[in-house]
């Protein structure tokens, strides 16, 4: 079916003509298109993941080495030999493998934010051991470097990104009092928005804040969990050498896992949300009179052969023959993603206002199977199915619950913290927040307030350092 074709469809639909003819013919191209999308995509993200495995996967924790394992099997049963298994059932594993790499992926997120705060205050500690002296800083001139990197351009949003990456940077000086005016306010932006939008902009707070625990983070990574712990009973402005080289091994090791780790699961969501979005549209796929013979045989070849090579754990190079099958795919993805573009407006105009005609056509499956499918291949790859959407609007009551109760887990943080600590959280979280300041000359007198107020020289010759690379990009 011809890209005009479709427009026309579209167009069609939009202006409310022949829907009983115009929404079906849609949703057999849709299946079609949305099929071939996600085998395309499986087959460049399945192969990658083959290198990444030849590569490194001796170094894979056991549990990441598993899924991979359950991912393979499901493309053999279901891909591979088309066995004849119930299709609830395949999917079900799916959603279960789903929700099974998302929580991994929030108890690494979750570490993450807590090794970078310690990170932070590692770095700022370095000075004291080091053998060369530290650089002497002249805060009027330091601070006039660090204004003409903030404002050097005209573009508002490049300006605030600065804006945001120096004070994640500078000596944090600002009373309690003050912080907590800002994070407030920066909540009581979210009035009137939608909740999902608050409850985002509040996790990502408090993962930055050392606030948010994953269910299971001690027992999904004990090594993880062990060197937090080890890391959280240190006095850092009473630091010996010999602690500052533990903590700093401490962290090296973590932060390598962690990055190791956290790109495994990446790929492995993504080949899950294709291969789920997959198995959703192929019992819808064919009916649209397109033809992708040549397009699905390469799709199947490359699924077929890589699928054998990891099932027989032989770290082998792939066959030539792949190069070929991959050339057939050159294009396809990107002449699809316009197509779904296109008719993106027209699926959310079924859903909205046509959906008691799909479910009197007995085509509403298929809508809902299209809706699942697009969200699985959005950029969004972590998608939890199961979460109930909240859709109403924040008040005043809200936010003023949810400021208060985020401040009195930060004043509980803060009492409990090494002022080091204390201080590396508020850092993180500024950085994450809007910018506060209403002009130039605020910005300005922040940083040399900053500057001015630290009287420590190894944590300023510390962010010196920092603040010099960060600008020079």
């Amino acid at each position: 079916m011809k890209n005009n074709r479709i427009i026309q469809i579209s167009n069609n639909i939009k202006s409310k003509i022949l829907l009983e003819e115009n929404i079906p013919q849609l949703f057999n191209y849709l299946a079609d298109r949305y099929y071939t999308y996600a085998g395309v995509r499986l087959s460049l993200h399945y192969y990658t993941c083959y290198g990444e495995y030849v590569e490194e996967g001796n170094a894979w924790s056991e549990e990441a080495t598993n899924i991979l394992l359950n991912i393979n099997k499901i493309i053999h049963e279901n891909i591979v030999q088309q066995s004849k298994i119930d299709k609830n059932e395949v999917i079900e594993k799916v959603n279960q493998l789903c929700k099974e790499i998302i929580k991994r992926m929030s108890c690494l997120t979750a570490y993450s934010d807590i090794f970078e705060i310690y990170e932070y205050v590692l770095n700022r500690t370095e000075y004291r051991f080091r053998e060369e002296n530290y650089p002497i800083i002249e805060d009027e001139e330091f601070a006039k470097q660090i204004l003409r990197y903030i404002f050097d351009g005209e573009d508002n949003v490049i300006i605030n990104t600065k804006i945001k990456e120096i004070i994640g940077q500078l000596p944090i000086r600002m009373t309690k009092q003050k912080y907590f005016e800002e994070v407030r306010k920066s909540i009581h932006n979210y009035l009137g928005l939608e909740q999902s939008q608050l409850d985002t902009y509040l996790y990502m707070l408090r993962t930055s804040a050392m606030l948010y625990h994953e269910e299971g983070m001690d027992t999904y990574y004990p090594d993880l969990w062990e060197r937090k712990e080890t890391l959280a009973q240190i006095k850092f402005k009473e630091i010996t050498k010999e602690e500052y080289q533990k903590a700093k091994e401490i962290l090296e090791q973590a932060t390598r896992f962690l990055r190791q780790e956290t790109s495994v699961y990446y790929s492995f969501q993504e080949i899950i949300n294709e291969l789920y979005a997959l198995l959703l549209t192929s019992t819808y796929a064919g009916m649209s009179g397109t033809e992708a013979g040549l397009v699905q045989e390469s799709i199947d070849f490359i699924l077929r052969t890589i699928n054998t090579i990891f099932l027989t754990k032989d770290k082998v190079e792939p066959i030539e023959e792949l190069e070929e099958k991959f050339q057939n795919l050159e294009g396809v993805q990107e002449d699809i993603s316009m197509d779904i573009m296109r008719t993106d407006d027209v699926l959310d105009e079924i859903e909205n206002n046509h959906r008691s005609l799909a479910q009197s056509l007995m085509i509403e499956p298929t809508l809902n199977v299209l809706l699942r499918s697009r969200q699985l291949l959005s950029d969004s790859i972590f998608i939890d199915f199961d979460q109930v959407s909240v859709d109403k609007k924040v008040d005043e009551k809200t936010i003023d619950y949810e400021a208060e109760k985020l401040q009195k887990d930060m004043v509980e943080l803060f009492s409990s913290q090494d002022r080091m600590i204390s201080r590396a959280v508020m850092a993180n979280t500024l950085s994450k927040m809007p910018v506060f300041f209403n002009n130039h000359t605020e910005v300005m007198n922040y940083v040399r307030y900053s500057l001015d107020r630290c009287t420590d020289p190894y944590e300023k010759a510390a962010c010196f350092e920092i603040i010099q690379d960060l600008m020079k990009g």
